[in-house]
């Protein structure tokens, strides 16, 4: 299986014969020299690197990505977790092999996604000039990263409005929101 990502979390179980997985952080991603995300065989994007020939010239970041890379090799009932966003490539060790997968989001609030948000971003944000898309990194570090804490723990919680906890309402609050604009009202 090409190197690629899951959205969710994974737990790789195998049943019948040997798997090797190896595995890059999402933090590797430039050095992956990722494909298309929009045309692709399985619906992920995947790293064109990870299964070229090494010292391929047209991937001169790779060795990078590779130094991060962590190998392990699976037998029959042997299970890997692999957390989200995890870049992975499979590979088949004998003839027969069985696979089974389980995946879930320990953190779904509803059908909102992250990656829905990471597209959204790209149009919105993406080709702005430099200036600004630094600006608007200042600002999702500061409201969603949240490096520094809660944006607004120098205030009450009941004051803390679209900034409250999602479960208590908030996220109904911002969805709504979110909605309006994208309908223009």
């Amino acid at each position: 299986v090409a190197c690629h990502y899951d959205t969710y979390d994974n737990l790789a179980c195998v049943v019948a014969g040997r798997r090797r997985f190896t595995l890059f952080p999402p933090q590797a991603i430039a050095d992956l020299y990722v494909g298309p995300i929009d045309h692709t065989l399985a619906g992920q994007p995947t790293s064109l690197a990870a299964s070229a020939a090494p010292g391929d010239p047209r991937y001169p970041r790779f060795p990078a990505a590779a130094a991060e890379a962590r190998v392990v090799e699976l037998e029959a009932g042997d299970a890997l977790y692999l957390p989200k966003l995890w870049w992975h490539q499979v590979e088949a060790l004998e003839p027969r092999n069985l696979l089974v997968n389980y995946w879930w989001d320990g953190f779904a609030a509803g059908p909102d996604a992250p990656y829905t948000t990471m597209m959204l971003a790209m149009i919105a944000i993406a080709e702005r000039p430099w200036a600004e898309r630094q600006a608007w990194r200042a600002f999702f570090d500061h409201y969603v990263f949240r490096p520094d804490g809660h944006p607004l723990a120098h205030l009450p919680a009941e004051r803390h409005g679209l900034l409250g906890p999602l479960a208590n309402g908030a996220y109904g609050r911002i969805r709504a929101t979110i909605m309006r604009m994208l309908r223009g009202g």
